[in-house]
């Protein structure tokens, strides 16, 4: 019988590292082993695919949170009792998001985990996504809460695209861009205080010049 399911991946940005959501398998195969939040489509519970996607989001506690399709891969070798399809998903999340189970694991950490199916493929695809789409596109603000300082900005995108960037240039190529919108608030600490902005669109939007123009 053809499995069908859908598999996310979940990313937050904390303490200054990517942090991907998993969680332990409790039946064969690969029981014991981790996986990727993930359910299979029920003829009986999802009319489509959007309903599917919904009640994955809300089975974990990210409804509310940016999530796009990446591919879909299917073959007779991905799963040990015959041939699966799964769609994948990249959903990006604050982070201070409560989920309802599983844990967050740094993404160097990855290597040392034993991960079900072939879920280390579609974690590389997610992160491939979350790359490509960062020097064109507002996708790293998805991972930095309602509000957030240009610094903050800034470093997101650095470690995303593991590569420092010249501050000038970053902060006039973000205001040319006309996506943030000042909150009118500062944020204080033992830095000077900074301005609060917001996105103006909870999509995701498109620059009009890559991002590595900003880049050192």
């Amino acid at each position: 019988m053809l499995r069908m399911s859908l598999d996310m991946v979940v990313l937050r940005l904390h303490e200054e590292r990517l942090e991907l959501l998993l969680e332990t398998r409790d039946r064969p195969p690969f029981a014991h082993s981790w996986q990727l939040p993930s359910l299979r489509i029920d003829e009986a519970l999802d009319r489509d695919l959007d309903a599917a996607q919904r009640r994955l989001l809300a089975e974990w506690g990210l409804g509310h949170c940016y999530s796009e399709q990446v591919c879909t891969l299917g073959n007779l070798e991905r799963d040990p009792r015959g041939w699966s399809t799964t769609l994948v998903y990249l959903c990006l999340v604050d982070p201070d998001v409560e989920v309802t189970h599983g844990c967050w694991h740094p993404l160097s950490n990855l290597p040392g985990l034993s991960l079900a199916f072939d879920h280390v493929q579609l974690i590389a695809k997610g992160l491939e996504r979350l790359r490509i789409k960062s020097r064109y596109s507002t996708l790293p603000l998805h991972l930095l809460g309602p509000e957030f300082t240009l610094s903050e900005v800034q470093r997101a995108f650095e470690i995303i695209l593991q590569t420092p960037m010249n501050t000038a240039a970053f902060r006039k190529r973000i205001h040319r861009a006309d996506i943030l919108v000042d909150t009118g608030r500062k944020r204080t600490g033992k830095q000077r205080p900074a301005i609060l902005y917001r996105l103006e669109s909870p999509c995701c939007v498109m620059f009009d010049q890559v991002m590595h123009g900003a880049e050192a």
